[in-house]
Order: structure tokens, then C-alpha cells, then sequence
């Protein structure tokens, strides 16, 4: 009897080959520091890491001003032609947000020897206020030093921009593209983080991308990249220094990995929680694409207008690409194949129940999948509570829970079904939804198309040749990295989507399940179970730390202050604030307050003369912020009027900031002043309790006044 036609083998063997395919997806083994000098070492690279993420380092701070002598005699060491630049540099945001600073970038330069265009390798030096920044963005700026160190010049001009300001605004690469005199291709390579670990994803390009990918293609070692991930990344509303550098007409490419999302931003982003191998990974990429580029020719690479591509990699080794302009193409195919495949399989006993049965139970599958997510996520909630970026610390034992019930749910549904039904009509049924999904993300994402279109072809195929293992091979190659990829972008804060995606994956592989499902009808129903519940018991003794917010709040009109905090009173708060609280708005988030003794701080001195209006806030206040009722017009800065806004916030601001003033009469300005630091006397934070991450409203003390022109 041939292995493959044995339930248990085969259902092995999907394990086996599933386990593998997301094994492959972890980050190389770091190198050690006893490594020859032209490779990149993890361990070398760590001593940076230790000694730029000591402690939080904020715009503005002394802590930042000692990174910041740090990184340029590092570069001067590797001799390089090093410069700060310095300037005030300003971003409106969401519409009526107007973030400003001096921010302090760090260029390090050397010339090309025929160069055709500069390759720009960008990472940022400042931190979250709440956190050291191992990983956001100490890996990244350590991996460019260690980089500096093995590169060797080339054809190109390399400079190294260690942004300032990233933090707050993307103030810092606003700043550098505001310098920039004479325009030259130019190639931007960013090194980012969005936790403490994983694998590196390229999870960004600049538009006509096409011959850029083809080079990246050739030259990234163990690349982690689709089309679909940045399809993804352009829905949401994140930035990184990449999108002010593309639209300054930079190419570009993003780099980031995203585990350990507890650590983002908050005080587990020490050195000590950073993966050595995602540094290592960081480091890889940008040798192994610095040497490349530096030979290449930046002018045709960069050039705008050259087309899309559809990519992904298979396994992280290896990166598969075609033209965009492709996919209509390809999905005018897969719609061929389908019609052939009905009208070859007409006549066959049951195929016309079996097809209706099959559309039936491929959407009652969708909905199962859907279902046991929000289950699954309802009882995770209370795990995410008061947890970082609400990610739970068993976050990945919770999705395997996840996986497993939808397993366990799946095949109870399906094995009454299969049993019952003709197969071939029943996965042509379940199919039909995957050719719809496929000509529904060609005409509005087409970037998704490769994850749908392979294994739907295939599994057309296996279905004609009626040789199940075609149809699941491709699949198993392709979806479990996305599902796998997209439990770390989004923690469990999508559980139905998770749930939902599972159901959809497994719908191919009616054909193949067939035969599992012959006898024994609920052993793998429960077994799927048993696996789910092991897996959250698991999950659910994984503990760590949990956000506290406290901020002290004056008016300084009226003389009283109260304890202000964005998370119900703890253990910690109520030792000063009074239950119950009151609600407030406070830094643009609903918060809860309770009155505070007023020791009189130093406010803000608003000094009115004339047309101008002058603020001195005390020294080493972390920001000022301005926030009007309305739209708020009439302010201008250096004789420049400025945009526009509901609230202005000026991180790191001078001793004195003098604007140009023309309000409309009646107009409210409420002046407020964050410094750093609770009272004296404030009780200290307990062990197992971290500042949140709201940088700059929390640890802090704010001295508000209203200004009414």
C-alpha cells in the first residue's frame, strides 16, 4: 500500500511539512565576533546596541546628546566624512497635527569612484521616552556601523543617514530631505523595528519597482518579502523615515522585523530581550545589498516608471517575481482552467450535488473559522489587558490554540461531508470562493494575487490528474509562512481574520483530507481539541510586566493640579489618586483624574507684544503643545506662515519660541508644558509595573495655561 494513501501518514506528513515550511521563516544564528572581517557580526554588533541603548534617549535629552557624540566619532573612526545636521524641521500629520524640532542628524559619507547615484542607507538614533530602544532603533543603526565597518568603496557614493526625530514625527529624515541641494539617484535602504525579534521582512518598496526587485532578487540573502505584505502595509495609516524619503522621489526599500511586539516602544526593549538573530539578519541584508548596489547602476535602477512587480519568496531563500501587468492575464488562465475542469467533470456520478455541497461548505467553513476566532479572542481578552501593545506574553501558544480549534471545528464539519458527498465536485465547489477572492484581488490588489493564484491553479490540476499531493504541495510552500507572517504583524488583535484564514487555506486540500476522514470520524476532531487546550494552558502561565500611566497635571490660571492617568487606578496610582475619578481628556485620549496638591511649578511665560507671541518654556522641557479649539490660522514663524492646526506640538523646544501672531479675534490657544519627571516625593513604580507607552504623557508633569486673543 502506497505511504501516501494512509490517513496517518498523511496527515504526518502535512505536519511535518508544515512545520518546516514556518521553521525555515526564524532569523539566521548570530555570528560570533571571532568572524573574519569582510562578514557581518551579530556579536560585534552588539557591543553598539549595549552602548546606544544604555536607557531611553528622547529627543532633547541628555541621554540623546550623548548617543548622538557617540555615533559621529564612531564614524569618524571608520573614516568617514561625518557631519550633524542640524535644523528645525516640521511635518503636519493627520491633517491638523503640526509636529516641530531641531533635530540633530547624523550624515556619514564617502564618494563613489564613477558614481552613478548615492545608495542611502537609513536607520534612526532617537527613542521612545518609555524605553531604551534595543530594537527600535539601536539594531538597526548598530547593523549600519557594523556594515561601515566590512564595506569597502565602491562605484557609488555611500551615506549613512542616522535620522533624529524618527520618533516624534519623522523629523529627522524631513529634515534631511529639506537640505538636499542638487538631486541625484538615489537609493534609500531603511533598517527599522516594530518589537524585539523575528524575521526581517522587506515589507516596503518605491513605486516602479520592477528592475529594483530583480536586483534585490539576486543579491538578498534569505529574503522574507511579498508583494502582498506591502499591498497590506499601503491600507494602513504607519509611516517609517522611508515614506518622507519616497516622497522626495527616493527609491527605496523597507526592512523591519516584528516579534516580540511586547517590547515596542516600553522598557523591555533593552539589549538584553533584543534576537541576536534578527540583528544578524538586519546585518546580512545590509552588507550583502551595500555591496551589490555599490557596483550597480543606480540611475536605470532607480529611474521611475519601469513597473510593478508581484513577488514573494519561497522559504526565505529565495525571491520569485513576474511583471504586475501579469495578473490579469494569469487570472484570465486560472478562469479557463476552472470552466475546463466543470465541463470535463459534468457527467461524473454527484458532481452537481457535490458542486453545490462544495460552495455550501467552503462559505459554512469561512464563517466556522470566523467564529472560532472571536471565540478564541474573547477569551484571550482578559491575557491582553494592561499588556503591552496588547499582546499577550503567550501570544504565540495562543494562536496555536487558535489553529488547533479550527482544525479540531474544521474536521468535524468536513468529515460528515466528505463521507457523504463525491469529492472532486465538492472541492471544485469549495474552489469556486478562491477563483472569486482571485479576481477580486486582481482588479483592487493585485499584489495578493500570486498567494491565491498558484495553489488554485495547482489544485485544478491535481484535481484533473485526480493526484491530491499537487494540489497541497504549492499551497503548504506558499500559505503557512503568510499565516505564520501575519500572527506576528498582528498579535491577536485579529483573531477572526486568523480564525477565517485558516478555514480558507485548508479549502484546497478537500481531495487530499479525503481519505483521513474514511474512518475513525472523530479522532482528529478530538485530538485537535486536546492539542488546543495543552497549547492555552501554555500560553496562559506566560506572565511579564503591566502598563501604569501616571502624569502630574497644573493650570497654571487657577493654581490646582490633579494626578492624571490613561489606565484605571493600580495598585501604584491609588496611592495617589482618589477614587473614584473623574474622566478627562488629556494629551487627545480619554484618561482618569483625581485632585493633586498644587506645589506651584514654573509655568510657561507667554509673553504678548505687539504682533508676536513668545514662549519660554522651563530648560529640558520634553515638548511644548499648542491646542486650539478649531482649525488655528495666523501663526508664522521666521516671517513663514504656518499650516493650519488643531494642535502643535514642539518636541525638545529652545529657551524661547517666538511666532508671528495674526488670530481671528476670540481665538483659544491652550499652552501646555511637559517636563520630565513626576514630583518629588511621588511613590516610585513598583517591580511587575512598566510606564505605557504615551511618551510624552506619562512620568511626567504638564503645566497647562489658556491664552484667549
Amino acid at each position: 500500500m502506497n505511504l501516501l494513501q494512509r490517513p496517518l501518514a498523511t496527515l504526518l506528513l502535512l505536519g511535518l511539512i508544515t512545520a518546516g515550511v514556518v521553521l525555515l521563516q526564524a532569523p539566521p544564528e548570530p555570528v560570533p565576533a571571532s568572524a573574519p572581517a569582510d562578514r557581518f557580526s551579530a556579536e560585534r554588533a552588539m557591543l553598539q546596541v549595549r552602548e546606544l541603548a544604555r536607557a531611553p534617549h528622547p529627543l532633547g535629552t541628555p541621554e540623546h546628546d550623548r548617543v548622538r557624540d557617540h555615533l559621529v566619532g564612531a564614524f569618524r573612526q571608520l573614516g568617514f566624512v561625518t557631519t550633524v545636521q542640524k535644523r528645525v524641521a516640521r511635518r503636519l500629520e493627520r491633517g491638523q497635527d503640526l509636529v516641530m524640532a531641531t533635530v540633530e542628524n547624523i550624515v556619514a559619507e564617502k564618494p563613489g569612484s564613477a558614481s552613478t547615484g548615492t545608495l542611502l542607507l537609513v536607520a534612526h538614533y532617537d527613542s521612545h521616552g518609555t524605553g531604551p530602544g534595543a530594537g527600535d532603533d539601536a539594531a538597526g543603526v548598530a547593523a549600519l556601523l557594523e556594515t561601515a565597518r566590512a564595506l569597502t568603496p565602491g562605484r557609488n557614493t555611500l551615506r549613512i543617514l542616522i535620522t533624529d526625530g524618527e520618533e516624534v514625527g519623522l523629523l529627522g529624515a524631513q529634515a534631511h530631505v529639506d537640505a538636499i541641494g542638487e538631486k541625484v539617484p538615489t537609493l534609500a535602504l531603511n533598517f527599522e523595528a516594530r518589537g524585539g525579534g523575528g524575521p526581517v521582512f522587506m515589507f516596503e518598496t518605491s513605486e516602479g519597482n520592477l528592475p529594483l526587485l530583480r536586483a534585490f532578487a539576486v543579491a538578498a540573502p534569505r529574503p522574507h518579502a511579498s508583494s502582498l505584505m506591502y499591498a497590506l502595509y499601503r491600507l494602513l495609516p504607519n509611516d517609517t523615515d522611508l515614506t518622507v524619503l519616497k516622497q522626495a522621489g527616493m527609491a527605496g526599500l523597507n526592512f523591519a522585523f516584528v516579534g516580540r511586539w511586547q517590547h515596542y516602544h516600553t522598557a523591555l526593549d533593552t539589549p538584553d530581550g533584543l534576537d541576536r538573530g534578527s540583528l544578524q539578519q538586519h546585518g546580512d541584508m545590509a552588507l550583502a545589498l551595500g555591496r551589490h548596489f555599490l557596483a550597480a547602476d543606480l540611475g536605470a535602477l532607480t529611474r521611475p516608471g519601469q513597473g510593478e512587480a508581484i513577488y514573494f519568496d519561497l522559504l526565505g531563500r529565495v525571491l520569485l517575481l513576474y511583471p504586475a501587468t501579469l495578473a490579469w492575464p494569469l487570472t484570465g488562465l486560472a478562469l479557463g482552467a476552472f470552466a475546463a475542469l466543470l465541463w470535463r467533470l459534468r457527467r461524473e456520478p454527484g458532481m452537481s450535488k457535490g458542486f453545490l455541497v462544495g460552495m455550501g461548505l467552503a462559505l459554512g467553513s469561512l464563517a466556522l473559522g470566523a467564529l472560532v476566532g472571536q471565540a478564541l479572542g474573547l477569551v484571550v481578552t482578559p491575557f491582553r489587558e494592561g499588556i503591552p501593545n496588547r499582546d499577550p506574553y503567550g501570544v504565540r501558544w495562543f494562536e496555536a490554540a487558535l489553529l488547533a480549534t479550527a482544525l479540531a471545528a474544521l474536521a468535524a464539519v468536513w468529515g460528515w461531508a466528505l463521507r457523504r458527498f463525491e469529492g472532486r465536485g465538492l472541492a471544485l465547489g469549495a474552489l469556486l470562493w478562491w477563483l472569486l477572492a482571485l479576481v477580486i484581488a486582481t482588479a483592487f490588489l493585485p499584489g495578493a494575487t500570486y498567494l491565491l493564484l498558484w495553489p488554485l491553479l495547482f489544485a485544478m490540476l491535481g484535481l484533473w490528474w485526480e493526484q491530491p499531493w499537487v494540489a497541497a504541495l504549492p499551497l503548504l510552500l506558499l500559505f503557512p509562512p503568510v499565516w505564520h507572517n501575519l500572527a506576528l504583524l498582528l498579535g491577536f488583535s485579529l483573531p477572526i481574520f486568523l480564525g477565517l484564514l485558516v478555514a480558507f487555506g485548508l479549502l484546497p486540500l478537500l481531495p487530499l483530507l479525503r481519505r483521513l476522514f474514511q474512518t475513525r470520524l472523530w479522532t482528529l476532531p478530538l485530538a485537535g481539541l486536546g492539542a488546543a487546550l495543552l497549547c492555552f494552558a501554555v500560553g496562559a502561565t506566560r506572565t511579564g510586566p503591566r502598563l501604569s500611566t501616571l502624569a502630574y497635571l497644573e493650570d497654571a490660571d487657577s493654581g490646582k493640579a490633579q494626578w492624571v492617568s490613561f489606565h484605571a487606578p493600580d495598585a501604584w496610582t491609588r496611592l495617589v489618586m482618589a477614587v473614584p475619578t473623574r474622566e478627562i481628556r488629556f494629551g487627545g485620549r480619554h484618561a482618569f483624574a483625581s485632585p493633586a496638591p498644587s506645589p506651584r511649578l514654573a509655568g510657561p511665560q507667554a509673553i504678548l507684544v505687539g504682533p508676536q507671541l513668545t514662549l519660554c518654556p522651563p530648560e529640558r522641557a520634553l515638548a511644548v503643545v499648542l491646542t486650539a479649539d478649531g482649525p488655528f490660522t495666523g501663526l508664522s514663524l521666521d516671517g513663514k506662515p504656518l499650516p493650519a492646526f488643531r494642535r502643535l506640538q514642539w518636541f525638545a523646544p529652545p529657551a524661547s519660541l517666538t511666532f508671528g501672531l495674526a488670530p481671528q479675534a476670540g481665538s483659544r490657544l491652550t499652552v501646555e508644558v511637559i517636563l520630565p519627571g513626576l514630583p518629588p516625593g511621588t511613590p516610585s513604580r513598583p517591580a511587575g509595573l512598566i510606564p505605557a507607552p504615551v511618551d510624552p504623557y506619562t512620568d511626567t508633569r504638564v503645566i497647562r495655561r489658556v491664552l484667549v486673543f
